[in-house]
């Protein structure tokens, strides 16, 4: 590894800890919203689980990160990337299945919709398990690091992931665009709609650019974590925000008579 290489590297290291922090802020910081459910003042829906799973992928792939990006005596590195990769990806994958969750619920559960999306998430989810065989990590004595190789590799499965997740978000965002109407939900579906494509381009565009332009495994590694970090967060806090809404105000006859969320589920 070149001086240029082990500079980027350690910028690299830096941004994981960054966004690690932020990741271990959030999950604190909103961990009531779980305690509610489970101590039984919020209601239980299946899609809950499903939140919940995402939440905590990502939690045990920030605690990886910790950990191996830290040690500095050599210890079996592909077996750490490899758990690394699957917390991560799937972490990513499980979020986005909240997406198909609303799609589905927005469409008034159209089969044809219904279908579609299903299979769109199932290729997001296959380039998660392919994610998982490409990894390959080497332990470097001059960065006394696991340094990972062959990170060009994940190139296809970022792309999968982006085209997987604008398509579900377009399908989404039509589906309330058709339903217009003046109610107080309707305008949360249609800003947490826009707010979840923008923050789909700005952290997915990068990770996906880097890996074909391949500077160096550094580089192509560079918005891996951010997007992991920024897609769940945002995934995991939108359907929060729409269930603490319904279950605050329903059986109210905005929400009944409007019903377009998750939570039907």
């Amino acid at each position: 590894m070149s001086a240029s290489e082990l500079e980027v590297y350690g910028h690299l290291v830096k941004i994981v800890h960054l966004f690690n922090g932020v990741y271990l802020w959030e999950f604190f910081t909103t961990f009531d919203f779980e305690w509610e459910v489970f101590t039984g003042k919020r209601p239980w829906k299946w899609s809950f689980a499903v939140y919940l799973t995402a939440r905590l992928l990502a939690f045990g792939s920030v605690l990886l990160n910790f950990i191996g990006f830290n040690l500095t005596t050599e210890f079996n590195c592909n077996a750490w990337f490899r758990c690394l990769v699957v917390s991560s990806w799937f972490a990513v994958a499980i979020a986005s299945f909240l997406l198909v969750l609303r799609a589905i619920a927005i469409w008034g559960r159209d089969r044809k919709i219904t279908i579609i999306t299903l299979v769109c998430w199932a290729g997001n989810m296959g380039g998660a398990f392919y994610s998982v065989t490409r990894a390959h990590v080497v332990w470097n004595p001059e960065a006394e690091a696991c340094v990972i190789t062959g990170t060009n590799g994940f190139r296809w499965s970022v792309l999968i992931n982006l085209v997987v997740d604008l398509s579900l978000l377009c399908i989404m965002f039509l589906g309330v665009l058709q339903k217009k109407n003046a109610t107080y939900l309707w305008r949360m579906l249609y800003f947490q709609g826009i707010f979840w494509i923008l923050t789909a381009i700005f952290t997915e565009v990068p990770a996906v650019v880097l890996p074909f332009i391949n500077l160096n495994d550094a580089w192509n590694l560079m918005f891996q974590v951010p997007h992991m970090v920024l897609m769940v967060t945002m995934s995991t806090r939108l359907y929060r925000d729409l269930f603490q809404y319904i279950t605050k105000y329903a059986p109210d006859a905005e929400t009944s008579d409007y019903c377009l969320s998750t939570l039907s589920f």
